[in-house]
């Protein structure tokens, strides 16, 4: 719990300063050792999204059926996106789901959940950065996606976690009068990351971030233009 908060604040900060930040890393000779092979196959697993009201607190609630409708345009877009490569793609079973995506589906979104907010923070946080990980971008899921190379005949797989947070009336409000004594409150931020996993070795072949104090996943064409950042730079 700890560390999902101290990441939350860090982007949170970053987000605080700039409209939109978006970065993209990639292992570029792995990928390109691959992509220029026929008939690739790319399954895409459900997206990993959780909408939340900012209370005036500061308090996050979450929110059904704002979930339930990011859930549906972003995968709408996802697959706009992805019909503009020459690749083939297979869609995974409702991760929501235990009975049809299975426990140890779950378990490997969950993992990359873990292994994303990892990224996040030892990446991008001056001080926080891996010596091991200094020098290039290196990361893995390890040997647990092998279930997903096994149930969809799939050479990689498309992972999106996306977490949004909108201000409540009240913390509208706390904004508006804080501001006008000088002092800066956060509203709702927008955070995220998609990954392309190899299925064969785990590795985290290429992983692009998006945090920002904006956007909005409630309705159909700002969901659109999140899926366009967080695709940006999907090389397909």
């Amino acid at each position: 719990m700890y560390f999902a908060k101290r990441v939350f604040i860090v982007l949170v900060a970053v987000s605080f300063l700039s409209a939109c930040v978006t970065t993209t890393f990639q292992t570029s000779d792995s990928l390109k050792d691959r992509r220029a092979q026929e008939g690739l196959r790319i399954v895409v697993i459900d997206p990993d999204v959780e909408l939340s009201e900012l209370t005036a607190g500061g308090v996050t609630i979450p929110q059904a059926d704002w979930t339930e409708a990011a859930q549906g345009f972003l995968k709408e877009n996802v697959r706009r996106n992805l019909s503009e490569y020459d690749v083939q793609v297979v869609y995974a079973a409702d991760v929501a789901d235990e009975a049809l995506a299975g426990e140890e589906e779950l378990q490997v979104v969950k993992l990359h959940g873990v292994v994303g907010r990892s990224i996040l923070l030892h990446q991008n946080v001056p001080g926080q950065q891996l010596p091991t990980k200094a020098e290039k971008f290196e990361w893995s899921l390890g040997p647990d996606v092998q279930v997903l190379k096994d149930k969809y005949g799939a050479d990689y797989a498309l992972f999106l976690f996306v977490r949004d947070s909108y201000s409540s009336a009240g913390r509208v409000a706390m904004i508006a009068i804080a501001a006008v004594l000088g002092v800066g409150i956060q509203g709702g931020v927008q955070i995220g990351f998609a990954s392309l996993v190899d299925l064969d070795t785990g590795e985290v072949v290429w992983f692009n971030q998006l945090a920002r104090g904006t956007g909005d996943l409630r309705q159909a064409e700002p969901a659109a233009e999140t899926v366009d950042q967080l695709l940006a730079n999907f090389p397909g």
